[in-house]
């Protein structure tokens, strides 16, 4: 096991970095960035399937010895597999990217961004010609394996039911905001689209006054830090930040409570705060003003907190560690004096605790349980407890888990409950959700993807996998609502069945999109944990292989064919949408233990039918994929043996052309189809590449674009690389991560950024925000067609569309629809 593998994951996958602890300061260590490459394809997932028709079965992809092309295999050998999700990886992706070469993101960076769009009068008006953007979906997807998990979303990390009205249902999206149900979660909408804080970690009502709805933001798993504390007056309707700078922004907020008697007492368990660009510990604070003025009376790293179910002064604290007062030992505190004073009552047995939770319920006040997990000395193996007390926390009962329940991901899909109305009914959630009705000595699989020795079978499954979120309907704890990596589902019989409630929610967290160049009606998107997507020309989205999906194209020559990636150089091919062959892998293309492969690796094609794939390395394929070759002898284009290519650019009229660009900053070029290289990145800002796009009338005129901070955001080359102009303007100091030209209009520029797409029609000297009918989202990709479509894929809502022609909403597309069973 590696020097990785062993650090407590549960804290090193809730850290923006990889972080070193000092003194309660969480210091970043850059050199352990290159060891997330190398050990993440260790772990990577295998989830990833051929995409399973109506009356077919799912069947699982294996990788193969080199130089052959892998094939699908059978069914019983796909049940008996292992499966882990690359979680670190997936964020150290999204990390790395925009932090480099700096360790981590400047504090209210993407806050100051949004900002100076008003500051600087960026705001587009109607007047001005600027188009719509309209969301065409996935809302929902059809998934790979509909007969049991049914339609799907993106990832929900809170929900709250309202203790006045059952019928109105709040969801908090990782990176999609907060979604209102009036109808008891048939039907939602999105609320909080005017604030550009869409992480949402936490939601609660105040049980006093049901109008009143806190939201603690910041995702926990990979997104960007909240800005504090949102406040609903309206049951949800509307939503304003009420904290002022007491409560540290941005942070990530794990749980969010507020007092049952009191709709202004509210307590947060934040989890890190970014200060000038540090990541620290952050710890327990509490508001009594509704959330503007906040104090922290417990600093360390807390995992969770509730509320004693009769006594509103006695609240619990699951804390992972505690830096003040004198560095305590990890474990549950309480505090009896509602949050100012706290005494630890139970103390972790593990030299590096990675999660713990606490559940109490009203059926029995006087009991306590805890969910917890941790390194015990002189081991690397995870040990999971469930620890009970009967009187209070005076005394202790503890149960190793590790051969009851599925224990992989511990600290990412984690969430502990008790059932309010049966003391001795508990719900823990894993990659699957597993419920106890004898306080903990036995367990039940509600969902089946998984066993308890992590066999992957999800053909006997009934939800998604992937938990974070659990809710019961108030008075009424058969009925319960679970939010997971596919969205939202319901039960109405404690958990023995599940319905899926996605079909108005729009989650998806996309990287890389594609559009059929014969019918722009048909699109490709590759999706965070939900595969890669089509939407067909009907308006159907479904999802054609599961797992994480990346980049993806469809062939210029033949859109009949289409390829997909999966992390790490898994590329697979599809004859419309039945799977063909693998034709990429990371032993095709030479990696093996060390790979050095981007989380989700770049993938182009020309007109012509080639296909590029980037390692450190550029391969080519002529032939659809059958076979690959790397031009130059394996030249490395990247800066070092820690860094990878990022992106690719190949000129449509003169192929041989070709830009590279790495996530350290290295660019270069070849104009002999890869047989030499020239390097052109000086006069560039050391900053991950993202984008280089060649002008599609002269290959020597090319735009780059940059993440990270600090930086010019746009570059433009009119010579081949050898001299480079910013031509950012005034677009704000924001991450860019996606170019495109304008298909009907010369001279006019679009780029996706972190805050939306900009516009700028005079070959970049001033930009315009272009986000009329799309929320402040991360725009991860951008892709147009000559009939005048530009389509935008987003980290967390879906795909949206200009149509150039109409400039406006186009009647005529048709609009997401849903099959029925």
């Amino acid at each position: 096991m590696s020097r990785l593998q062993k650090i407590p994951q549960g804290i090193v996958l809730s850290l923006l970095s990889l972080c070193l602890t000092v003194s309660g300061m969480l210091v970043p260590v850059p050199q352990l960035s290159a060891q997330v490459r190398q050990t993440s394809s260790k772990q990577r997932s295998i989830k990833t399937r051929a995409k399973a028709r109506p009356h077919q079965r799912t069947r699982a992809l294996k990788t193969q010895k080199v130089a052959q092309i892998p094939v699908p295999k059978a069914e019983e050998e796909a049940e008996e597999e292992n499966e882990f999700e690359d979680v670190e990886g997936r964020q150290q992706w999204f990390n790395f990217e925009r932090s480099y070469p700096f360790g981590e993101m400047p504090s209210e960076g993407r806050r100051t961004a949004w900002e100076t769009i008003a500051a600087s009068n960026l705001e587009a008006t109607a007047e001005a010609g600027i188009p719509t953007w309209q969301h065409i979906g996935p809302m929902p997807t059809r998934s790979d394996l509909y007969a049991n998990w049914g339609d799907t979303s993106g990832r929900i990390n809170s929900i709250a039911i309202s203790p006045a009205n059952p019928q109105i249902v709040l969801v908090g999206a990782s990176t999609g905001g907060v979604w209102r149900s009036e109808d008891g979660g048939e039907t939602f909408k999105p609320v909080s689209d005017n604030q550009i804080d869409l992480a949402v970690g936490y939601i609660a009502f105040a049980p006093s006054n049901p109008h009143v709805v806190y939201a603690g933001m910041g995702d926990a798993h990979g997104g960007y830090n909240g800005s504090g504390v949102l406040r609903s007056t309206d049951a949800g309707k509307t939503w304003a930040r009420v904290n002022n700078n007491s409560l540290p922004s941005p942070g990530r907020i794990f749980r969010l409570e507020v007092d049952p008697n009191d709709a202004n007492r509210v307590y947060v368990a934040q989890y890190t705060r970014l200060i000038d660009g540090v990541l620290f510990s952050s710890g327990f604070y509490y508001s009594t003003d509704g959330g503007v003025n906040w104090k922290r009376t417990l600093v360390g790293l807390p995992r969770d907190l509730v509320i004693h179910p009769t006594n509103a002064k006695i609240i619990y604290a699951g804390m992972a560690r505690v830096d003040q007062p004198a560095n305590s030992p990890a474990g549950l505190y309480r505090s009896t004096d509602g949050g100012e004073t706290w005494a630890r009552i139970y103390t972790a047995p593990y030299t590096s605790t990675t999660d713990i939770r606490a559940a109490v319920t009203p059926s029995d006040p006087n009991r306590i349980y805890i969910y917890l997990g941790g390194f015990p000395a002189n081991s690397t193996t995870r040990e999971l407890r469930l620890v009970t007390s009967k009187d209070g926390g005076q005394t202790w009962e503890n149960r190793v888990l590790n051969s009851l329940i599925d224990t992989g991901q511990f600290g990412y899909n984690t969430y502990f409950y008790a059932d309010p109305a049966r003391a001795n009914t508990l719900y823990i959630g894993t990659r699957d959700i597993y419920k106890s009705i004898d306080g903990g000595a036995t367990w039940a699989n509600l969902n089946n993807n998984f066993s308890v020795q992590g066999r992957y079978n999800p053909l006997i499954s009934n939800a998604h996998p992937d938990q974070h979120a659990l809710a019961f309907l108030p008075g009424n704890s058969n009925v319960l609502f679970i939010g997971n990596d596919g969205g939202l589902y319901k039960s109405t019989d404690a958990g023995k069945t599940f319905q899926s409630r996605n079909q108005t929610l729009s989650l998806s967290q996309f990287v890389g999109i594609a559009i059929n160049p014969g019918n722009p009606r048909i699109t490709l998107v590759g999706a965070q944990d939900n595969g890669t997507q089509m939407r067909f020309a009907n308006g159907q989205w479904e999802e054609i292989i599961s797992g994480d999906g990346g980049q993806c194209t469809f062939s210029p020559t033949d859109p009949n064919l289409l390829f997909t990636t999966y992390v790490r150089g898994d590329i697979y091919r599809f004859r419309q949408v039945a799977f063909n062959r693998q034709v990429g892998s990371q032993q095709i293309f030479g990696e093996f233990d060390t790979p050095r492969v981007q989380f989700y690796p770049p993938f182009a094609s020309t007109k012509d039918g080639r296909l590029y794939f980037g390692s450190w390395r550029l391969f080519l394929s002529r032939n659809q994929g059958v076979t690959w070759y790397t031009p130059g002898w394996g030249f490395d284009l990247t800066r070092n043996a820690t860094d990878t290519i990022t992106t690719i650019g190949v000129s449509d009229i003169t192929p041989n052309i070709i830009y590279t660009g790495s996530s350290q900053g290295r660019v270069m070029i070849t104009q002999d189809d890869g047989e030499s290289w020239s390097d052109i990145t000086a006069g560039l800002p050391n900053r991950t590449i993202k984008s280089i796009t060649t002008d599609p009338k002269n290959p020597a005129i090319a735009y780059l674009t940059v993440s990270g901070y600090l930086a010019g955001h746009v570059w433009k080359t009119t010579n081949y690389g050898a001299s480079w102009k910013d031509v950012s303007g005034n677009l704000p100091d924001i991450p860019t991560n996606a170019f495109v030209f304008d298909p009907l209009t010369p001279g006019v520029l679009y780029v996706g950024t972190d805050i939306g797409v900009f516009r700028s029609t005079n070959d970049g000297q001033t930009w315009e925000v272009l986000n009329q009918g799309m929320p402040p989202v991360i725009v991860t990709a951008l892709a147009s067609h000559p009939s005048g479509i530009i389509q935008a894929a987003t980290y967390g809502r879906g795909v949206y569309e200009l149509n150039l022609k109409t400039n406006a909403a186009d009647d005529s597309l048709p609009q997401t629809t849903r099959k029925e069973n």
